[in-house]
């Protein structure tokens, strides 16, 4: 299997957790003269399953990521979006500002011109660009094999099945 389908399927399974945990919220208790509308038992094993091939999958992307010395773009690549969110953020002030809430105006001055801010933000994306065609490129290409199980010990939950007869 191809790293981008072990991505793709590993996205499917976040969204078959998350409706599962949903479902198993809406089943856990009900009025006592009703019935339950799902088994609580049956879908919590859906859940531990779903969850044990996401870690599956999550492990063999991984090792096949560190094996291939791709890890350090994907640690680089999530610095840099933090980093470009940042620059976003920054508001260089030039010259006189109007304050909405008052009825005076200040004269401002600042350490970078916003050509100077945008520049940046133009570099820090091209990066960001440059990792992710690589990193699609090599999740394109990699082959991570047979994805094994792995054990996950997951603390279980005491399922009593008859409160009330």
């Amino acid at each position: 299997m191809k790293i981008v389908r072990a991505m793709k399927e590993r996205a499917r399974l976040t969204g078959e957790v998350k409706d599962l945990k949903h479902r198993i919220q809406n089943c856990t208790s009900t009025i006592l003269k009703n019935d339950f509308h799902e088994d609580f038992t049956d879908l919590y094993n859906q859940l531990i399953d779903r969850i044990k091939k996401s870690n599956a999958l999550k492990d063999a992307i991984m090792q096949a990521n560190v094996l291939n010395g791709m890890n350090r773009h994907i640690t680089q690549l999530g610095e840099l979006k933090e980093y470009l969110q940042f620059l976003k953020e920054l508001k260089p002030k030039n010259g006189v500002q109007e304050d909405r809430f008052a009825d005076s105006s200040e004269p401002y001055k600042s350490q970078i011109t916003l050509k100077e801010k945008n520049d940046a933000i133009q570099a820090t994306q091209s990066e960001i660009n440059r990792i992710t065609d690589l990193l699609d490129d090599f999740n394109a290409k990699t082959d991570i094999g047979e994805v094994k199980e792995i054990a996950q010990l997951l603390p279980p939950i005491k399922i009593i099945k008859k409160i009330f007869s």
